[in-house]
Order: structure tokens, then C-alpha cells, then sequence
């Protein structure tokens, strides 16, 4: 990438986006909404009851209440950016849920969890090897992990990859890492567990209109952080606009049609 970043540096960014307001600053919000479809394939991947939950990168906690109100016994979000704690305790939570500012890889645990969920997190963290490695000591000897994160084996994906592959253009401010789904298999691997592709969402971003509007703005941005010319973005965007109508017409092919990967993981 043209600027060495790390989790550190972007404490800051995420301080400041949640003190703006997260549907203000987040792609995955649209008119006040939050979009992503990995909320709803998260839950539905689980059965939560009775469950002792970590939620980590939980933001203002949406998908801590959801995950309580479908029959968890204790579920803990956790996020560093205290802004976004301060948030979610200032909306309404039942007794069973509780909010923590902490950085996980320094934070102790009280209880082992059932099941560790973490969505749009890894791709933005140092290590995220690492960060997994965490989690699977927070995990009971049963429990399972959810993880959500963007894979890139798509349009969307094959553009950006070129771009910060040959000519070192930044995703985006926050994300510090491709991750794809042999990565998540072999780091899986590594820690004696399974990684399985449970089905991929948010197709729109991948292939369909969310795509161009994003790129719209994203290319441009990107590529004047790395000090490229921003000149032929209009007729790079007229293709991608022709590719997009031809996919919305068309198989795009069945597996990994959406723009985000939902793993699950648990112990061999």
C-alpha cells in the first residue's frame, strides 16, 4: 500500500467516525440503515440459546441485541473505540448483555464463550492471524466462531487486487488486509480447526449497482491517495457499468456471488 497503517493509527479514525455518527460514515449504512446482509446470515447460522456470546468489533452493539434477544444466555460486546461503547450503552440493552471498551488482544475474559462472533473486523486489524489465535483462547472446548469479512473472489475484488498489488492503491482508510477464503482455511488450519464457507451475502456489492456507486467515489479517493491521475475513472466506470448490466442478466457463477464470506470454525 502507498502508506503503511496499522490498528493503532486508525483508533483515531474510528474514535472520531463514531463520535460523527456511524450511518454517517460507514459504506454499509444507507439512509440511517444498516445495509449488510452478514447481520442477518450471522444469526441464522447460530442457534443462541443458552449461549454465552463475545461480540467482538461490536460497534454500538446492533448485533449484540440481536444475538440476546434470540435466547443467548450472556453475550459481551466489545469494541476499542470507546466513543462506540459509550453509544451502545446509551440505547436500551437487557440485563444479559453487557459492553466492554477494550482491546481484545490485551483484555481478559471472564468466562470461556460458547460462540465468538466478528463481523467486518479481521480485514481491518494488523494480525489478523493473530487476532484469531485470541479469540480460539476466549473459545470453549465446544464453541464455535462466526466470522464475516469481504473475499474478494469477484469483481469487486479482481479490480482492487490489481490495483493494490501493481500499483500499491489503498482499499480504503480502514482495511489493511485481503482476505481470502484460502487464508481463512489455512490460519483455521494452524489452530487444529475447520473453516467452513457457510454461503456468501451481499451480492449488490459485488456485482450490482452498490458496486458502481461505490467505486464511483472509492476509485477516485484511491487513487489520489496514492498519487495516481484520476482522469480515466469516468470511462473505467462506463466498463464497469456495461459488466455490472451483463451480470445482472447473467450466472454469475454459484458459491462466492457475493461480496462477503461468513466462516464458520470449530475444533477438529
Amino acid at each position: 500500500m502507498s502508506e503503511q497503517r496499522s490498528n493503532s493509527d486508525l483508533q483515531k479514525f474510528y474514535d472520531q467516525s463514531y463520535k460523527k455518527g456511524e450511518a454517517e460514515v460507514f459504506t454499509f449504512f444507507e439512509n440511517g440503515k444498516h445495509i449488510s446482509e452478514d447481520h442477518p446470515a450471522a444469526l441464522a447460522s447460530i442457534d443462541w440459546s443458552g449461549k454465552t456470546v463475545l461480540d467482538v468489533g461490536c460497534g454500538t452493539g446492533m448485533l449484540v441485541r440481536e444475538i440476546a434477544a434470540r435466547g443467548a444466555s450472556r453475550v459481551i460486546g466489545l469494541d476499542y473505540a470507546a466513543p462506540a461503547i459509550e453509544e451502545a450503552k446509551g440505547i436500551p440493552y437487557p440485563p444479559n448483555v453487557e459492553f466492554v471498551t477494550a482491546d481484545i488482544m490485551s483484555w481478559t475474559p471472564p468466562v470461556p464463550f460458547d460462540v465468538i462472533v466478528t463481523l467486518g473486523t479481521m480485514e481491518h486489524l494488523d494480525e489478523p492471524a493473530r487476532f484469531l489465535k485470541r479469540m480460539t483462547e476466549f473459545l470453549a472446548d465446544d464453541g464455535t466462531i462466526v466470522i464475516a469479512c469481504p473475499h474478494f473472489l469477484n469483481p469487486r475484488g479482481y479490480v482492487w487486487m490489481a490495483l493494490a498489488t501493481l500499483l500499491d492503491v489503498p482499499m480504503s482508510l480502514s482495511d489493511l488486509h485481503f482476505i481470502h477464503p484460502w487464508h481463512m482455511k489455512d490460519w483455521a488450519t494452524e489452530l487444529g480447526m475447520e473453516a467452513e464457507l457457510v454461503t456468501t451475502v451481499d451480492r449488490n456489492w459485488a456485482y450490482g449497482p452498490r458496486l458502481l456507486k461505490d467505486f464511483d467515489k472509492r476509485l477516485r479517493n484511491a487513487l489520489r491517495d496514492a498519487k495516481l491521475p484520476t482522469g480515466k475513472v469516468d470511462s473505467y466506470m462506463k466498463y464497469l457499468g456495461d459488466l455490472v448490466q451483463h451480470l445482472e442478466t447473467e450466472n454469475a457463477g454459484p458459491g462466492l456471488d457475493g461480496a462477503t464470506a461468513l466462516y464458520r470454525l470449530r475444533r477438529k
